[in-house]
């Protein structure tokens, strides 16, 4: 099946970027494709422009274990990240 598909980061970051083609199995698949290439591009910023910074969330949380702060991550990506995907018919 082929898609269109468009991702990016929120907020001051610009939104979904041009579209760009994919194949993928199914519509679930092709979401997966997008929310990675999504989660991609945010690790591409290494913790700057106030996206989640490991060592500052220990300093602030100082009873914090690695599971916190991994799961402070995970939610702090899922609030920045957008995309959207289309089947071509």
């Amino acid at each position: 099946m082929n898609f269109r598909i468009r991702y990016g980061l929120g907020g001051g970051f610009g939104g979904c970027g041009d579209w760009e083609y994919v194949t993928a199995y199914t519509s679930e698949h092709a979401n997966a494709i997008a929310e990675e290439l999504a989660i991609e591009e945010y690790n591409s910023y290494g913790e700057m422009h106030g996206l989640f910074n490991y060592e500052d969330f220990m300093e602030e949380n100082r009873d914090a274990t690695d599971e916190d702060a991994e799961a402070e991550r995970e939610d702090d990506i899922q609030s920045w990240i957008e995309y959207e995907v289309e089947e071509i018919i």
